[in-house]
């Protein structure tokens, strides 16, 4: 066995054995517990079936014992009541009878009175003699046929299988009694259950051994999985975010094992993602306070030229100070939107006024940027949300818009009833379009795609957007072709006017 060397205070080395693939099973394992399950339903299974058999194996050996009764008194009661042909001296009689039931010597033959006392008795070991037997004998009749026969307790406290019949008047007289009792001691009859009882108890312990090894086979199809998964788990926590669990076993097993590599997968897109989020972030606050830090030196020492010079470096400092300002609410409203303190109020939103005012807000921006900006009229009815969120959501999508639009194109706000219960607003421009790859991943946190336009972006606006729309219960879908456009639509609940004047949610 291999050993691993260990020095004691003394400088003497020490051994110890190598941990080896054996370990010792723990209580709180599952595999433990597996095996004290199925010992603990062996168990109580044969301890329930021991249980019913013996029961049922205890009244079968009171009719054997009855049978054997039977059988012994169809030799025995002829030969008792029949005249004899000669006077028999009463010797005579005892070794006949004797003779008769030697082939079962626990069997003893009573001769009882009527009023129960046994006035006779043959038997090898004589006990009953005086005896009060509690039998009805006045209900037996004449003959064997209408003998009587079951169990009773003897006065010394034993059990005992009894036949009783009643005898001719000339057996009577002889004998001096007027029944004939075979009886048969419960303590001298052959135990079936003394046999059994070793033979069921070793195939207890064979069934139990049987089920802990089938036990051993099942458990190691149920843990080893688990083994596998909880190995990579501890490997992904050490950051070996490439680490994958071989897909095997049974059904959970394998959907186990595909789910933590499906997760492994997105912890480390989310990883990367975020990685190049922060180097993002970091760019983005380094450029505008890089100008904002060089242009206030260079107003601070006077090296800026007065008039034209000044009033563009103020310029600069105020434009980079609102994108400064623009980055930090993203951050702010993302963590607000993880820590679950997104507040949002709920009332009636007319749509085309909404529309008219971000509209008016992107004005003068499309005109720089020599993009048509406009807004369909379309009667449709109010919705359900926060006036501010929306107006949040829309400046946005249309920023997006401007920015992925080239020159000359078309940018057009709209809205239309979806169904009877929401109504969808629209951003639609003929920029760029979106790669049919990136669609699955645009509104993830710190997502940035490759597309002409999308520098200088967080990736946090698209996100931020879609939070706050589900938390008034809508949804953000959007649809691109490249070189076409990408139309972006904002689906809410219709609002509703309840009878007696209170304001509702169509389909709620």
């Amino acid at each position: 066995m291999a050993t691993i060397s260990l020095r004691s205070r003394g400088g003497l080395p020490l051994a110890r054995p190598a941990f080896t693939r054996l370990q010792r099973v723990r209580l709180g394992s599952i595999r433990a517990r597996i095996y004290l399950t199925l010992a603990a339903i062996i168990v109580i299974t044969l301890v329930i079936a021991g249980g019913v058999f013996f029961v049922l194996l205890g009244g079968y050996e009171d009719r054997l014992a009855q049978s054997t009764l039977r059988q012994i008194s169809g030799a025995v009661y002829p030969s008792v009541v029949a005249p004899p042909e000669t006077d028999f001296q009463a010797f005579e009689i005892s070794r006949q009878l004797t003779g008769t039931i030697g082939s079962d010597p626990d069997v003893s033959i009573l001769f009882v009175d009527s009023d129960g006392t046994v006035a006779g008795e043959v038997s090898p070991t004589p006990r009953f003699r005086g005896e009060q037997l509690s039998i009805a004998l006045n209900k037996i009749g004449d003959g064997l046929d209408n003998s009587a026969e079951g169990s009773l307790s003897t006065s010394d406290g034993g059990e005992l299988n009894y036949l009783a019949a009643r005898l001719s008047p000339q057996a009577a007289e002889r004998f001096g009694a007027e029944f004939m009792v075979l009886a048969l001691p419960t303590e001298r009859r052959q135990s079936l259950l003394g046999d059994l009882t070793p033979r069921l108890l070793l195939a207890g312990l064979l069934a139990l051994a049987a089920a802990l090894f089938v036990g051993l086979l099942l458990s190691r199809s149920i843990y080893l999985p688990i083994q596998r998964v909880a190995a990579a788990a501890r490997s992904v926590a050490r950051g070996r975010l490439d680490h994958r669990v071989e897909v095997s076993g049974a059904q959970e097993a394998r959907e186990l094992a595909t789910s933590f590599n499906q997760m492994t997968e997105e912890v480390g897109r989310q990883q990367a993602a975020l990685r190049d989020f922060l180097a993002n972030v970091s760019h983005d606050l380094q450029t505008p306070l890089t100008s904002i830090n060089g242009f206030s030196q260079a107003l601070m020492d006077g090296v800026v030229d007065e008039g034209a010079g000044t009033e563009n470096a103020y310029r600069i400092i105020e434009e980079e100070s609102r994108r400064l300002l623009r980055l930090v609410e993203g951050l702010l409203d993302l963590s607000r939107i993880e820590a679950g303190q997104l507040s949002v109020e709920r009332r009636a939103v007319e749509v085309q006024e909404l529309l008219d005012h971000v509209e008016e807000l992107f004005r003068m921006r499309a005109e720089d940027l020599n993009v048509r900006l406009e807004v369909l009229n379309t009667a449709v009815p109010d919705v359900l949300g926060d006036i501010d969120r929306l107006e949040q959501v829309l400046a946005n999508l249309v920023d997006n818009a401007l920015r992925h639009t080239p020159e000359g194109g078309t940018v057009v706000l709209s809205a239309r009833p979806e169904s009877d219960a929401t109504v969808g607003i629209a951003v639609a421009d003929t920029g760029v379009g979106i790669p049919e790859e990136a669609l699955p991943a645009l509104f993830d946190r710190y997502f940035k795609s490759d597309r002409p336009g999308a520098q200088g972006g967080t990736g946090l606006g698209l996100a931020i957007a879609r939070e706050l729309v589900r938390a008034q219960e809508g949804d953000v879908h959007v649809e691109s072709r490249e070189g076409i456009g990408t139309t972006f639509r904002v689906l809410l609940r219709a609002h509703r006017q309840e009878p007696g004047g209170a304001a509702g949610a169509s389909g709620r």
